[in-house]
This record gives structure tokens, C-alpha cells and sequence, in this order.
């Protein structure tokens, strides 16, 4: 640990491994801790000489801070935005006797007049910090630029803007998510096999799709691969299964040769189920640990996911912010989550894996 800066009450946590419930608990005498988790909590703050009071007189001033998400409503489409929701909600619960309250603002993916009214709905909550995903750009700049006039700061989840007024972007590298795609594409494939891109999107995603496909095509170029390949790639706007079949059907008939499918976004299943019902011998990868594409890879069709760690997005944002109200520290402008590659055989273990959380991770700075 860094001895210039100050220990903090999620040092303790993380040195002890207990959640920062616990410690408070332990530092206010209240609740029940059982007497071995006390007495090492009691440890640890000598050990890290930790100053319960300057912890105290902060929360003495009694304020509390609100913070609001705006992200896209996880339906049943689009499950993913279930998992950096999740996220935000949980780790936000543990903060709530620090006062952090919080609030979620849900827009839909395919109206940009949602976001608009939402984003509005947040100006109105007047909240102390923003965690935002902004998917429609012209209106999240918009929005943006009121939160900078009323000095609201603001967090990028999932995706950014870029050259904004952001404490921070947590989330992935989505051109580098691109390249190791096509780098475990090119793995699994034959020189000369033929890869097709699919960028599933209803309006809003082309922009970040675009990059991460920029960064699969980059891949190939870079590689000195005597290769005849071909990489084409089709841009599906839905989610309906009656759609994806029929711009898939068109494409195959037009390119029965392919080998390789590479999905863009976290939809890969439903590519997959069509694979399946035309009995097509593809490989596939895709993104993100979804239920749907777990089946499917479980049943052999998709060969690697690529996970984002959207749950870990939500949490480090709320992590960011908690520690700018109370310890006025600035967080990194770019933290990029890492990318976790899954295959079939391993995929149980890694649902096993609890995802860290407040009382475990968050002092990693």
C-alpha cells in the first residue's frame, strides 16, 4: 500500500476481507460481529494505522449524495444491461450508511425521445454524480453539457464520448476487444476460411460496433497470415428472430463457404440458434455472459465469449464516485476493465467466480 496517502475504511475491508459493513459496524460498536472477525478488524486498523475519526468528522457533516445511472432498460432484448445495473445498485447498497443514496434512470434503446426524458428526469433528481451510458451521442452530449453547467460530475460506462469533461471511462477497450476476437478467430480457422462480421443493432450501438469491428479487420491486416480470406461483414437493425433469418438466409446463399462468424455485441445466441436450425458448421465468438449465449456455448455452438465485465462497470463507477465525494480524489480519466476470454469447459468456473465487490476491491488506488 501507498503510506503517503490515507488509509481508508475499504483498506481495512480488503485487508480483512469483510464487506465495509462489518468495519463500520466494528468502528461504531454496533451489530453483530462475531468476536474473530472483531478482533481482526481491531487488528488491521492498527496494522494500517487507520484514523476512524477522520472517517467520522466527514460523515458528521451529515450530507448525504445522490447518484443517479442513466442506462439503457435491461428488457428481455437486451439482458445485458441488466449486469452493470446490477452493479451500480449493489454497490451503492453498501455505501448507504456512508450516505450514498441512489436512483436509476432507464431509457429505451430504440427511442432517442426516452433518453431525452430520462436524462431530463436526472436533471430534475439534481443528483451529486451521474454514471452514464451514452449510447445516443448527440443527445448524451446534450445532456452532457447541462450536467457541465450545473457542475454535476459524470462517469462513462460501457462506452464514451470522446474529448468530454468526464471524471472517467470505465469499461472496455472496444477496438481491443475487436483484435482478440479476430486473433482467436484465426485460431480456430483455416487460412483461406471465409469470416463474416454481424453488427446486431437497432439504431443507437453502430458507432461502438463499428470500432470493435475496425479492431477485428485491424488484426488480420497486421498479420502476415498468406491468407485468400475473405472478411465481409452485415449490419442487422433487430432483435426479431423473423429478421436475423432472413438477412442471414440472404448472405448464405451468397456466401455459402463461410467458416467463421464473429457477433459484435452480446447477441451472439441468436445467431447461433440460426446456425443450429439450418444445421451449419460455423465457428463463432461473441461477447459478454448472457444466460442465452451460455446455452449456446454449452451446447457447442459459440466457441469463445469474450466477457466485459459489465457488473464490474457498474460497481467501479459508484467506487469512482464515493471516493471523489469523500476523499476528493480525482479517479483515472481511462480504466479499461479487462477482457476474460471463456471457453465451454471453463465457463461454469468462471460463473462460480464472485465478481469483486466493495468490501474486497475497492481500495485497489
Amino acid at each position: 500500500m501507498d503510506k503517503s496517502r490515507r488509509t481508508t475504511i475499504q483498506d481495512i475491508a480488503k485487508f480483512v476481507n469483510v464487506s465495509i459493513g462489518t468495519v463500520d459496524r466494528v468502528i461504531h460498536n454496533r451489530g453483530n460481529v462475531s468476536p474473530d472477525k472483531k478482533k481482526k478488524i481491531l487488528e488491521a486498523i492498527k496494522i494500517l494505522n487507520f484514523n476512524p475519526n477522520f472517517l467520522a468528522s466527514t460523515l458528521a457533516l451529515g450530507k448525504q449524495r445522490h447518484i443517479c445511472s442513466l442506462l439503457p432498460h435491461p428488457d428481455s432484448t437486451n439482458s445485458f444491461w441488466q449486469l452493470p445495473k446490477k452493479g451500480v445498485k449493489q454497490t451503492a447498497a453498501e455505501y448507504k450508511d456512508f450516505g450514498i443514496t441512489y436512483t436509476a434512470f432507464d431509457y429505451d434503446l430504440k427511442e432517442e425521445s426516452s433518453f431525452v426524458e430520462k436524462s431530463l428526469a436526472v436533471l430534475d433528481a439534481n443528483p451529486d454524480g451521474v454514471i452514464l451510458a451514452p449510447l445516443f451521442r448527440k443527445e448524451s452530449e446534450l445532456f452532457i453539457k447541462k450536467l457541465e453547467e450545473k457542475q454535476i460530475p459524470y462517469i462513462f460506462i460501457d462506452s464514451f464520448i470522446p474529448d468530454q469533461k468526464d471524471l472517467s471511462y470505465i469499461g472496455p477497450d472496444l477496438k481491443g476487444g475487436g483484435y482478440v476476437a479476430a486473433k482467436l478467430m484465426s485460431s480456430i480457422l483455416s487460412p483461406n476460411d471465409d469470416i463474416l462480421i454481424v453488427n446486431l443493432i437497432k439504431s443507437v450501438e453502430n458507432s461502438n460496433l463499428n470500432v470493435i469491428e475496425k479492431g477485428f479487420r485491424e488484426f488480420f491486416n497486421d498479420s502476415n497470415i498468406n491468407s485468400k480470406r475473405e472478411i465481409k461483414s452485415i449490419t442487422i437493425p433487430s432483435l426479431e428472430e423473423r429478421d436475423i433469418n432472413v438477412e442471414l438466409t440472404k448472405y448464405y446463399l451468397k456466401n455459402p463457404e463461410t467458416k467463421g462468424v464473429f457477433v459484435t455485441n452480446s447477441k451472439a445466441s441468436l445467431i447461433a440458434k440460426y446456425h443450429v436450425l439450418h444445421e451449419l458448421s460455423v465457428k463463432m465468438i461473441g461477447f459478454d455472459l448472457l444466460e442465452d449465449n451460455i446455452k449456446e456455448m454449452k451446447d457447442g455452438n459459440i466457441d469463445y465469449l469474450i466477457s466485459q465485465r459489465p457488473f464490474f462497470q457498474g460497481s467501479m463507477a459508484v467506487k469512482a464516485l464515493f471516493h471523489y465525494f469523500i476523499y476528493k480524489k480525482i479517479p483515472s480519466k481511462l480504466q479499461l476493465v479487462p477482457l476474460d476470454i471463456i471457453i465451454k469447459e471453463t465457463v461454469d468456473y468462471y460463473m462460480d467466480f464472485k465478481e469483486p465487490t466493495v468490501g474486497n476491491f475497492l481500495s485497489k488506488n
